[in-house]
């Protein structure tokens, strides 16, 4: 059986990976850069978060859709296949797992080992895909393939020259597709105090909308030229790109989440300022404009652009695929990873989907080539 896989990112090359070696299967990787993995190299600030150990349902846009998948690849499994590949891992106090050597590059290099018999084209773009008597052609080649495992990902990150015909090839299977949006993303504020600029805060982080709370987790907040960003900001985001109607967002910091009974007026009473509470240059932005550390209200205006976004809200639907992430009314054409409209929260949940959905498919394939 000849299988092309589109993309060689995480999915592609963990796909790759499961088939090596498998009798009766050959794949061909196709990658439009020069370099395999490059968003894995970059992840987890260059660690590498692979997954984490409590991936649940409810941590995705699509948590039925999770639910499904998870009984067929969970964390455990993924992580046992990681070691399989020679990769020692390591977790932290949050559950996100590493490579133990918390070097993105190792989790690259047992993807692709010395010796591993691998095809893979770099620098080619595939802009089409055709189907014809039961195989199928990528850019109208002659050369035909069994399967086609689509595993290129979503234009986030990429500057917006970079993502104008990033997946077009898409259109020749004539698929709707859900918008693209940034997610796990900064925002921008409206009326946004500059003079933060440069500050580092933690908080209690709440979004809420008409006030009913969305979303609330603490962590780091960095305070930008015109906006937030820092993990608990970006999972903010997540759960503000499932919105339908995002008018009237907005975020509550509570800085003083740890020490529940501290009272405003009885702190000023006694102390007169806030200089032994809050970062300067907060306390700064307080002098000139009075507010409750508590309650700190900022009004979201966008996320960031899609250049500085992790990861996309959007994409192929996933009632599109079937239980074996198999493409709906195209036979022998699988879909995996980010490609899908599945978008997780930080810690590991995203690359995790990429390596389980490359599992489900590997599976279905070593049935379909007995």
């Amino acid at each position: 059986m000849q299988i092309a896989i589109v993309g060689a990112g995480t999915s592609g090359l963990f796909l790759n990976r499961l088939l090596s070696g498998r009798k009766g299967l050959h794949t061909t990787l196709f990658e439009q850069s020069e370099k395999a993995g490059t968003k894995l190299r970059a992840s987890g600030g260059g660690k590498a978060n692979l997954l984490n150990t409590d991936i649940r349902p409810e941590h995705y846009n699509h948590p039925e859709f999770l639910r499904r998948l998870l009984q067929q690849a969970d964390a455990a499994r993924v992580q046992r296949l990681w070691e399989s590949f020679g990769l020692l891992t390591r977790s932290d106090d949050e559950g996100r797992v590493y490579p133990l050597s918390l070097c993105a590059q190792t989790a690259v290099d047992t993807l692709l080992p010395p010796g591993m018999d691998t095809d893979i084209r770099y620098g080619c773009t595939v802009r089409e895909l055709q189907a014809e008597n039961g195989k199928w052609h990528l850019n109208g080649e002659a050369e035909s393939f069994d399967k086609v495992v689509l595993c290129s990902g979503s234009p986030a990150g990429m500057i917006p020259d970079k993502r104008k015909a990033y997946n077009a090839y898409l259109h020749s299977l004539s698929l709707e597709t859900t918008p693209l949006s940034p997610s796990l993303v900064g925002f921008r504020i409206r009326r946004y105090p500059k003079r933060l600029n440069g500050c580092r805060a933690k908080a209690e982080v709440r979004l809420l909308q008409n006030q009913r709370e969305i979303f609330r987790e603490t962590g780091e907040i960095t305070f930008k030229e015109d906006g937030l960003s820092g993990i608990v900001i970006l999972n903010a985001s997540a759960h503000y790109n499932r919105l339908e109607n995002k008018e009237g967002a907005y975020l509550l910091l509570d800085f003083l989440y740890a020490r529940p009974e501290w009272s405003l007026q009885e702190h000023l009473r006694l102390h007169r300022d806030l200089s032994g509470v809050l970062h300067p240059k907060l306390h700064a932005l307080y002098l000139q404009q009075a507010f409750d550390p508590k309650n700190f209200r900022l009004d979201i205006e966008a996320p960031y652009d899609l250049a500085f976004a992790q990861v996309c809200h959007g994409g192929i639907p996933v009632e599109k695929v079937d239980d074996t992430l198999a493409l709906r009314g195209h036979p022998g054409v699988h879909i995996a990873g980010e490609l899908l409209d599945i978008d997780g929260v930080c810690g590991g949940y995203n690359l995790f989907f990429a390596c389980a959905c490359a599992c489900v498919i590997a599976d279905n394939l070593c049935k379909d080539a007995h």
